[in-house]
């Protein structure tokens, strides 16, 4: 596995010395913070995506009085994608999975449009929308996330089933219901990344629901009676399973994969899906009765509509500020950035947090920027009460790597999935979370 050079551990450059990055004394109508004795109109903040980042950053800035903000999002609401694994397989309505963004958003102080972006003109600073409106901004912050592209697997339309949103999820958990016996097959395609950004190059998004998926699974077949009748086969594009995790975490988590009696595969990519088989590119093609499959990601296509903002994959480029390399004036945060790597939304939360805290730093000259240092941090539910918790910065040139696996596990999952629902979008309470992550690093 080829691995470029970490990036977690690398000191963010200091854009209030750099020119680049300072913000014109005036322009499109607007003064400077600096400028004394002058009523300053407030700046123009468009947030593209109303996920976790897009919520986090926009409440990290909702006090910030220079602002004027909006998010645009062509969704009507927000998905608590960490519910959808029990969507799935536990019998969650899919309704218990998402909020409305409008009144989140207004609760927020901001301005919701119901609407799809179609296009970026980062030159003029216009959104266009699909339905032909322009927006214009003076700062754009994209946490539009990424594609699921299932249309690059020839046959997962007829033959292929997922859980990666809420149209995938309630179709999976009727198939699941329906199944009695035959062969199981769970894995991811192949993802391929842009080369702009230094970033470890992942065979995989993120194989933490491939995780979840598995065990879900054999909990419920045993709880109907009929694990007996079927196989559980899981398959990797890389050339370890989990491969943003080192070796304590595979350690702890490899007993309870043979336990469950489920095979586990690696180096195998993906070809097509047929009726009752599945195709990998060496060849080798196994019966099927059921086929789950993680997708592979590329850009957003709004990127991809906007020329210069996404790198050959349609991922954008920022530096550890989450500023976009070439559009001072425009952030990102989330999926659908290069350096979110895996693509987990534990990195989005962080990467939002360094976007909000860049831009109010920027207009108000208060507060610091934290540095990007990400991490592998999240609960991997595993039926009933059980689940493990993951804590690993390996992948970045860190020496924490931990999994811990107990019900209280489990009901920690639950309360965060519950409020962040109930809440409509707030993460549970720092102290809490600060807390639980000094247990772990402990």
């Amino acid at each position: 596995m080829s691995v470029a050079r970490p990036i977690g551990r690398r000191k963010p450059p200091d854009y209030a010395q750099c020119t680049l990055f300072r913000w014109p004394r005036a322009r499109n109508g607007l003064l400077d913070k600096g400028t004394t004795g002058v009523n300053m109109e407030r700046r123009r903040l468009i947030i593209l995506g109303g996920g976790f980042a897009g919520l986090h950053a926009l409440r990290e800035l909702a006090e910030v009085e220079e602002l004027s903000i909006t998010l645009v999002d062509g969704r009507e609401t927000s998905l608590v994608k960490p519910s959808l694994p029990e969507v799935a397989f536990s019998g969650k309505s899919v309704d218990h999975a998402r909020f409305p963004l409008a009144e989140a958003v207004r609760r927020a102080g901001a301005r919701f449009i119901h609407a799809s972006a179609r296009k970026i003109d980062p030159g003029a600073h216009h959104v266009e929308l699909e339905g032909g409106e322009t927006l214009t901004y003076d700062y754009l912050l994209i946490t539009a996330g990424a594609k699921k592209d299932y249309d690059a697997i020839p046959g997962y339309r007829e033959h292929g089933y997922s859980l990666c949103d809420d149209r995938e999820a309630p179709r999976l958990a009727a198939r699941v219901a329906e199944l009695r016996e035959g062969p199981i097959v769970i894995g991811s395609a192949r993802s391929e990344w842009g080369s702009r950004i230094d970033v470890p190059r992942l065979a995989a998004p993120c194989e933490g629901p491939i995780g979840e998926a598995m065990f879900m699974l054999d909990h419920e077949l045993r709880r109907r009676g009929i694990r007996d009748r079927t196989t559980l086969r899981v398959f990797s594009p890389g050339e370890i399973f989990f491969e943003d995790v080192g070796a304590a975490v595979h350690d702890a988590l490899g007993p309870l994969i043979v336990e469950r009696e489920i095979e586990v595969h690696v180096d195998r990519t993906l070809v097509a899906l047929h009726g009752g088989e599945v195709e990998f590119e060496d060849g080798e093609r196994w019966p099927s009765a059921l086929t789950l499959v993680i997708p592979p990601y590329v850009g957003s296509p709004l990127i991809q509509a906007s020329a210069g903002l996404g790198d050959e994959r349609g991922f954008i480029p920022t530096d550890h500020a989450m500023r976009h390399l070439d559009y001072p004036e425009i952030f990102a945060a989330g999926d659908g950035t290069a350096l979110a790597m895996p693509k987990l939304g534990h990195i989005a939360i962080h990467q939002a947090d360094i976007a909000a805290a860049a831009l109010r730093k920027e207009l108000t000259g208060r507060g610091e920027i934290p540095p990007f240092e990400p991490e592998i941090f999240c609960i991997m539910n595993r039926g009933g009460s059980q689940a493990t918790m993951i804590l690993s910065d390996v992948l970045f040139g860190g020496k924490t790597d931990r999994a811990v696996s107990n019900p209280l596990v489990h009901a920690m999952k639950w309360g965060f999935d519950s409020y962040y629902f109930h809440t409509r979008g707030h993460l549970p309470p720092e102290m809490a979370q600060d807390l639980l992550l000094r247990i772990l690093r402990s």
